[in-house]
């Protein structure tokens, strides 16, 4: 238990080396690069130089390895702690048009119906976006590691791991990494799968970075404004304006405000074990669902959520200060991600992992921009940036692209990436074809052959909910029309954004924070 906490201390000193190296050195500034990442990579260095010759405290990588199941967990659990928004009550709704229909009948003049901005349509087509690449990278992958990786013993199986570091993040890639090491049998899997994580970080600004300051330059973005300086050094100065991060919600002479929030996602966090423990108890599927633990403690959350709101203390929990919490985890997620790599374990097999991960991030790229540039609006290209950030690192991360061209989120896109996590159930499919691939249920071309059809079904969605358009731009010719998002049609799940203010930032980082992702 020592070794985790010194593990900790060590991964906190790489995230403030992440933090001096961002706002020093230029190349890292210019491509504003997290901290976490930064830091990740210093790291991973010293992990896998240092750590490997001289023992301290008994640290090791397997410890890093544990930080990430358990903050991959405990950010799913504040996730679901969150709360959503609540709508104005019908009285207030109802006093409200009738003093817009009072101030009508004084001027005489009938205000203009606001036209659909088509964010719920946008959503749904960067979704489908996202559900074809869950598909595309497990293919490209089963296909990379089937040629380059026979002859140094690596089984094609690995490649199927992709999806879950690519599109869902380091803590998806442990855990399924960790299921497929310890239930299915597969060898150093949770490695592997940390390593396409880290790749796909890399990747995510590696590329994001360089195209969207392009698109700047270019004048493809919709707001022509520059990086703003606070944003390459990331960092605030004592004058500029800053966010709130949230509201006290006890007194401090009782317990501090951030101790009760811990304390109750500790309280969620043993909830979530005894669900796991029961689920384990049912035959054939039982031990692989209990495994999903970060699954089990978004649950338990939504169970202490409700349990509070029936007590009538919900209020206790701040959201704004609960979705904080959510981002502290997420940092210690990225930069354990990178020191939970060890070289000589995988070492025989880093040519075909990231000959692969290089070719899915490619694919990716051009998947993305071909479908973004066509979902039929003025700000196709934040959500081609969007959408590939979220395809390659995290959500976070397709929002960080975003903010580069859109610092204020002027465009709803940045709404738009929380509410894509409700199109992305579509990609169930495709999971269950990998999870049975790995139990065995099917074969690997059988689950291929499903993972291919589901990507035309994909195709057949993109059409029927209109976002399969002509191009509104192109990275060479730039803007070729404003869209057609003001078209009139008629909206799928218009309400899920009703209440959300997209030129509130807090509020955009809020409903992004409650992403599934």
């Amino acid at each position: 238990m020592y070794s985790i906490v010194i593990a900790f201390g060590i991964a906190s000193l790489m995230l403030c080396f992440g933090m001096f190296v961002r706002a020093k050195i230029p190349f890292f500034r210019h491509m504003l690069m997290p901290a976490s990442v930064i830091g990740g990579m210093l790291g991973f260095i010293v992990m896998n130089v240092i750590f490997t010759r001289v023992n301290i405290s008994g640290v090791s990588i397997s410890d890093y390895s544990n930080i990430v199941d358990v903050f991959f967990v405990m950010s799913f659990i504040s996730i679901g702690l969150t709360g959503g928004k609540k709508k104005k009550k019908s009285k207030d709704k109802e006093a409200e048009n009738i003093k817009a229909a009072q101030t009508e009948n004084v001027t005489g003049n009938k205000k203009k119906k606001k036209k659909s901005s088509g964010a719920v349509r946008g959503a749904m087509g960067m979704a489908l976006i996202w559900c074809i690449l869950y598909a595309v990278q497990p293919l490209i992958g089963i296909g990379v590691t089937a040629i380059t990786g026979k002859a140094l013993g690596m089984d094609s199986m690995y490649g199927i791991l992709i999806p879950f570091a690519f599109c869902q993040g380091p803590g998806q890639a442990s855990t399924y990494g960790r299921l497929f090491e310890y239930t299915y049998g597969y060898q150093n899997a949770e490695m592997v799968a940390l390593t396409y994580a880290v790749i796909g970080f890399v990747v995510a600004f590696g590329i994001g970075v360089p195209v969207a300051k392009y698109g700047l330059k270019k004048g493809i973005a919709k707001n022509k404004s520059k990086i703003n300086v606070s944003v390459e050094r990331g960092y605030y100065t004592p004058e500029e304006q800053r966010e709130p991060l949230g509201r006290s919600t006890f007194h401090s002479a009782n317990i501090e405000t951030f101790a009760a929030h811990f304390a109750i996602m500790g309280v969620t966090y043993l909830l979530a074990l005894g669900l796991a423990a029961v689920v384990k108890l049912i035959p054939g599927l039982g031990p692989t669902f209990a495994a999903m633990l970060f699954m089990w403690g978004m649950f338990a959350a939504y169970i202490v959520r409700w349990i509070m709101e029936k007590l009538h203390i919900s209020y206790l929990i701040n959201n704004a200060f609960q979705s904080r919490i959510t981002g502290f985890f997420s940092d210690y997620l990225v930069v354990s991600s990178f020191m939970a790599i060890q070289v000589g374990v995988i070492g025989k097999w880093i040519v075909p992992i990231v000959i692969a991960g290089i070719i899915d991030a490619i694919a990716t790229f051009l998947i993305s921009l071909y479908f973004g540039e066509r979902l039929g609006s003025d700000h196709d290209f934040e959500r081609v940036l969007g959408v590939f950030g979220t395809s390659t690192g995290t959500t976070p991360s397709g929002l960080s692209l975003v903010r580069m061209v859109d610092p204020k989120l002027q465009t709803s896109t940045g709404a738009e990436l929380g509410v894509m996590n409700m199109g992305m159930l579509f990609s169930t499919p495709t999971m269950l074809f990998i999870t049975f691939a790995g139990l065995n249920y099917i074969s690997l071309p059988v689950a291929c052959a499903g993972m291919f059809a589901t990507i035309f079904i994909y195709l057949i969605l993109l059409k029927v909910f209109g976002v399969w358009r002509k191009p509104t731009f192109t990275l060479i010719k730039g803007h070729i029309s404003d869209g057609t998002d003001n078209d009139g049609q008629e909206e799928f799940l218009k309400g899920y954004l009703h209440d959300v203010d997209i030129n509130s930032i807090h509020d955009i980082e809020s409903l992004v924070g409650n992403s599934l992702q």
